[in-house]
């Protein structure tokens, strides 16, 4: 090895440190057995299964809860599910955590296994998707035999159903689906899938049914509703309908095409109601506001008021003023004044 004598190698050498760390974050849990087998003397092996939550940079304590009653005892990220303590054939063990706002989750499903020739056993299949979620439907499906799994496309256009969790990477999500297997029909019934894991970018990856949100800071977001602002698009609704939007480029309530109130109120400072608009000033343009229908009950004070041609550049017309009032022919000339003279 050549000794460190360039200006460059000891730049390189000296700065610390010489790589960025991985900042992804992954909740696991792992499993010490993935079901309870049950003899007929009703003794169970193991006597307990312990779920062990690991977790890659990050820290903190995990939570655990059990799917139904059954009871769970803890030992730091490790929760322990004694036989004598699960309720029902069988029980998912979910562990979750919160780093940043963010709640990461893992979960384990666990079965009773029956020694018999009648008795059922259990199996587990997965699927990795870029769909932003699985159906629902079918509840169940059956496939023959002990090594069979759900046919491709199965609660998804391009699902492929293994017995092994496969890599997946960001955008992509893990399903998985729990199944039973019963040696009496040779059957394994499965159950419709559900989200084991996922990675994403961005938030935006996620589609999901919140429910109710307390919420902090909300930076960056688009809220629409109604019939009439079905998408995220900032314009008035074309469709009839009615409702509201609000996003960085500004708030639109009710529907300007039908009859009826709205409001509108954009990012450069526009703003328009009923009866009301204000155009906001540019450099050298004072801003301009337009009010139209009856005007009742109102006290105030004007520097000038002129009418619409005089406003816009032309002759002929009046003013208004704190001197009186002012009529103008169409070559700029005063026809008539009521006032102070010279004006």
């Amino acid at each position: 090895m050549s000794a460190i004598v360039g200006e460059r190698d000891k730049l390189i050498m000296n700065t610390v440190p010489r790589f960025a760390p991985a900042n992804d974050r992954v909740l696991l849990l792992a499993a010490t057995a993935q079901a309870f087998k049950v003899a007929a003397t009703t003794i169970a092996a193991p006597a307990s299964i312990d779920f062990t939550a690991g977790l890659v940079n990050m820290q903190g304590q995990v939570t655990f809860t059990a799917s139904n009653a059954s009871v769970l005892t803890r030992v730091g990220n490790v929760a322990t599910l004694a036989y004598a303590g699960m309720v029902g054939d069988s029980v998912t063990i979910t562990a979750s955590i919160v780093a940043d706002g963010l709640t990461y989750t893992a979960s384990q499903t666990v079965s009773k296994i029956f020694d018999g020739l009648t008795g059922n056993s259990a199996r587990i299949c997965y699927s990795k998707t870029s769909l932003l979620s699985l159906a629902s439907a079918p509840a169940t499906l059956s496939t023959q035999g002990t090594t069979s799994y759900p046919p491709i496309d199965t609660w998804g256009a391009g699902t492929v159903w293994e017995g092994s969790p496969p890599l997946f990477g960001a955008g992509e999500s893990l399903y998985r689906s729990d199944g039973i297997f019963n040696p009496a029909s040779g059957t394994t019934k499965w159950s419709a899938p559900y989200l084991n894991a996922l990675k994403v970018g961005q938030l935006s990856a996620i589609s999901a049914d919140l429910g109710k949100v307390t919420a902090g800071d909300i930076y960056s977001a688009t809220l629409h509703g109604g019939t009439g602002y079905p998408t995220n698009n900032y314009s008035w609704p074309s469709n009839g309908g009615s409702g509201f939007h609000l996003s960085a480029q500004g708030l639109l309530i009710g529907n300007i095409n039908v009859p009826g109130g709205f409001f509108q109120l954009s990012s450069t400072g526009y703003f328009e109601m009923p009866g009301l608009t204000v155009t906001p000033g540019v450099a050298g343009v004072a801003p301009v506001a337009r009010f139209s229908g009856i005007l009742s009950g109102a006290r105030g004070s004007f520097d000038l008021m002129q009418s619409p041609n005089r406003l816009a550049g032309g002759n002929e017309g009046y003013d208004l003023t704190g001197a009186g009032l002012y009529f103008y022919n169409a070559d700029g000339s005063i026809a008539m004044a009521c006032g102070k003279w010279p004006r």
